[in-house]
């Protein structure tokens, strides 16, 4: 079962089962087509996260394939705070390591046949419609930049749907790593494009700073729910916010939060304001928080959120933004992985490298220019990051691999499909089509049209401002994964985008 953000990289996931692969060569063939045709979202000039569960142990293991620091990112860089586009905004990217070390490890086809499908959709292919959806709204941005510009800005209009996206630059650089290896792109001729191109525009990335970058093995981290253990990563990423918001809302009776769905989503934006006002500072480089999970998981601090959630709401906003897309996969061997990859907002730094064909991440801004605080840029460290992947559990096997884009909203929308599939009982295609709320950035509320009509004025008593619209963008894009009692696959993609899945 392939479940991704977009038809043409569940195609080719299939595509690698069908030529022979296991789930590891599907999930790289899958992703390299993500960063090809979704390159508002997603692009090998960023990076990504990944759970993985190994079907002849039935352990899991994360690979955080977040990007780091340049050398030469230091507070005194971002006197003005941290740049959002352009060339000082980017950091390491990460995800083509990421497919290196897990092919390394686990991979059946030879890494030159896996990105077959990810060429031919950079040669040319029709624009997806999420990416000419965001067009539109970057446009002065992506102007600004000559790499942008020419893609995405054919004859100075937005790319738009029924147009052909064609990427020859791209497709020469997925060549070069689809024979030369991940070294390619980290320390042959690919960096060194990728370093000049840096100097050129005043960046920070340089030729040592690819050579020098290496993901990190991990373990999960983990809280129990409703008789389910929920598995998400370790600091740097926000995983940690979405098991306190989970903890937040033990508290309360499950039937009581089915009951009214207003109410219920009060009770999880409250979880969500609680675990944010509480957990969001100890996000940051690994390094810098080696116990923030034992505090944040805490009996004492889940009393506290627990107590947060019941009691009148916080006025204080939590802001989103985020451009991001997944892979989800499972197989009857018992593998599995939940993969997110991001350039972080939508079209990253609005910087593209004309000779590569590589949109750069900006990343960079989940750091503070603050000296001295856990999440301060510097040299080589990894800033805090939205992505989350997740495993569920029950009764010690796997039971769900869930995914969804959406920066922050990433843990808020995750914890409401768990509600449907956990509390509600429903399957994943009627958790993940259910009716959700979300953030913006701003940090308003938005419900769906579909919530009862006096929704906005039960979450008003409960002290959240919110308003109904149907807005395809901030509600996510929920995926997910279902293995059965017996043994069969389901999988699920959002009806807010382009998610589609597949099985053989």
């Amino acid at each position: 079962m392939v479940v991704s953000g977009h038809s043409a990289a569940t195609l080719a996931g299939i595509a690698a089962f069908k030529r022979g692969g296991n789930l590891v060569d599907a999930m790289i063939a899958a992703s390299a087509a993500l960063a090809a045709v979704v390159g508002q979202a997603t692009s090998i000039g960023g990076d990504g996260f990944l759970l993985f569960q190994d079907g002849k142990t039935g352990r899991s293991i994360g690979l955080n394939a977040s990007g780091v620091a340049p050398q030469a990112a230091t507070p005194e860089k971002f006197p003005e705070g941290m740049n959002v586009h352009g060339p000082l905004a980017p950091v390491v990217p990460g995800l083509v390591r990421a497919w290196d070390e897990m092919h390394r490890r686990y991979g059946r086809l030879a890494w030159a046949t896996l990105f077959d499908d990810a060429i031919a959709i950079a040669e040319a292919y029709p624009v997806s419609h999420s990416l000419a959806e965001r067009a539109p709204a970057m446009q002065a941005r992506l102007a600004a930049d000559p790499g942008c510009a020419e893609l995405y800005l054919p004859g100075g209009r937005p790319i738009a749907p029924g147009d052909a996206l064609r990427q020859p630059a791209l497709a020469a650089t997925l060549r070069m790593i689809a024979a030369q290896g991940a070294d390619a792109f980290y320390r042959g001729e690919t960096a060194q494009r990728i370093a000049a191109f840096f100097e050129t525009c005043g960046g920070l990335i340089t030729a040592s700073d690819l050579a020098a970058y290496a993901p990190l093995w991990v373990e999960p981290v983990a809280t129990e729910f409703r008789g389910h253990r929920v598995e998400v990563m370790p600091p740097n990423s926000y995983g940690l916010l979405l098991l306190m918001q989970l903890n937040a809302l033990a508290g309360l009776d499950a039937a009581k939060l089915t009951a009214d769905p207003a109410r219920r989503a009060g009770y999880q934006m409250s979880a969500l304001k609680a675990a944010v006002a509480h957990g969001r500072r100890f996000i940051a480089d690994p390094a810098a928080v080696p116990d923030a999970a034992a505090g944040l998981l805490s009996v004492e601090m889940t009393a506290t959120l627990q107590q947060a959630v019941r009691e009148p709401a916080s006025k204080q906003p939590v802001r989103n933004t985020g451009g991001t897309a997944c892979v989800l996969i499972a197989d009857d061997e018992g593998n599995a992985v939940s993969l997110v990859q991001s350039v972080f907002n939508p079209f990253g730094a609005c910087l593209r490298d004309p000779a590569t064909g590589i949109l750069f991440n900006n990343r960079i801004q989940g750091f503070t220019h603050r000296p001295g605080e856990a999440n301060s840029v510097g040299p080589g460290r990894r800033p805090a990051h939205t992505l989350c992947p997740v495993l569920v559990r029950r009764d010690g096997k796997l039971r769900f691999v869930l995914g969804t884009p959406g920066g922050i909203s990433q843990t808020l929308t995750i914890v409401q499909v768990l509600h449907q599939l956990i509390e509600a009982g429903r399957d994943v295609a009627a958790a993940v089509d259910a009716p959700r709320w979300c953030n913006t950035r701003s940090g308003e509320f938005l419900i769906e049209p579909a919530f009862p009509q006096d929704a906005i004025a039960a979450l008003a008593e409960m002290g959240h401002a919110a308003r109904i619209a149907d807005d395809p963008y901030f509600y996510g894009s929920a995926k997910a994964v279902e293995i059965l009692p017996s043994g069969t696959l389901a999988g699920a993609g959002d009806r807010h985008r382009e998610a589609a899945a597949l099985g053989i």
